[in-house]
């Protein structure tokens, strides 16, 4: 089966998916999209008449917006062989749960969903995925990182200690290291020797960033909160506001802003603060608590503004 599959680039859930599609089926083509060009990527296959060439279309970790959506619906040859799966209430705003071919899930009775998690799902009740330890383990892990579970509920070390491989070795280096892992005749997942060794390497860096960012943070204020902004790399995006809450940091939220990657990551630091309604202020979508937007001409102006002067934005 000949199948085509766009997903998040950024995070072990993207990854997730391209590997699991890696798994399910002998011809696999990912697309690894950022959060903001999706509609373009699948714009481009779809004008081009190449999408009509895959006997299945997946999108994973991911969002559908209008009139992207409505394409889909309205294409007999298509909307039977395209599926999208997310976990962002970002869809759940667009109002993609409406349509047969989108599963968005925020929740369910293991906890916080994942692209990886409901795509793997998929794969198994329609047969074309059997079950394994290993991979339950590393959708798991994959799951309670991307939901921050595994700070949250779990303590689960080893979850973090999969995007921090993730980081060592980037996209394409992580779906084969991973796919091949996977294929492997083990039955349970874990790191090899050489694997951990890039995890502790990559745990001194990461520590030594963040104290690093933490001292160059200037505060803000942003729509009522006290904002810290900070000029990032962007794989570091995820562990600043957690170090920001370990050191007791006295603002809301954080706005990181990753040149690197075009984006602006929003994360909250106290729990009253839902960055989602910031990020969307700005432009962007995403999580309550973890959220995006890019950077753009019109953003860039309300960035300058808010580096300039302290008033309200």
């Amino acid at each position: 089966m000949k199948t085509l599959i766009f997903t998040h680039r950024s995070d072990i859930d993207g990854m997730g998916g391209a590997v699991l599609a890696n798994l399910a089926f002998d011809d696999a083509t990912y697309v690894l999209c950022e959060t903001f060009n999706l509609q373009e990527m699948i714009k481009k296959y779809y004008e081009n008449g190449n999408i009509y060439d895959y006997d299945k279309v997946y999108v994973t970790d991911l969002w559908l917006e209008e009139p992207t959506l409505s394409l889909v619906a309205k294409d007999e040859r298509l909307k039977g062989k395209f599926f999208v799966f997310d976990h962002h209430a970002s869809a759940l705003n667009e109002n993609a749960n409406k349509y047969d071919f989108a599963t968005v899930r925020i929740k369910d009775e293991k906890g916080k969903c994942c692209g990886t998690s409901l795509f793997y799902e998929y794969l198994v009740n329609e047969g074309y995925l059997k079950k394994e330890n290993k991979i339950d383990s590393f959708v798991e892990l994959t799951r309670r990182y991307d939901t921050w579970e595994w700070k949250n509920i779990y303590n689960d070390e080893k979850a973090r200690e999969l995007t921090l491989l993730f980081d060592s070795v980037a996209q394409e280096g992580y779906i084969k290291l991973m796919t091949n892992k996977l294929k492997e005749a083990a039955k349970e997942f874990s790191f090899n020797e050489l694997e951990e060794m890039l995890v502790q390497n990559k745990k001194r860096q990461v520590e030594s960033k963040l104290s690093f960012y933490a001292s160059k943070m200037i505060t803000r204020d942003v729509l009522g909160y006290k904002a810290g902004i900070i000029f990032i790399d962007y794989e570091y995006r995820n562990d600043v506001a957690d170090y920001l809450r370990k050191i007791n940091a006295d603002v809301d939220f954080v706005m990181m802003v990753a040149m690197d990657y075009g984006t602006i990551s929003y994360r909250h630091v106290k729990t009253n603060v839902v960055v989602r309604k910031i990020a969307e202020h700005f432009g962007g979508k995403g999580h309550d608590y973890a959220a995006s937007s890019p950077i753009d001409g019109e953003s860039k102006d309300e960035i300058i503004k808010v580096l300039l002067r302290k008033n309200k934005v």
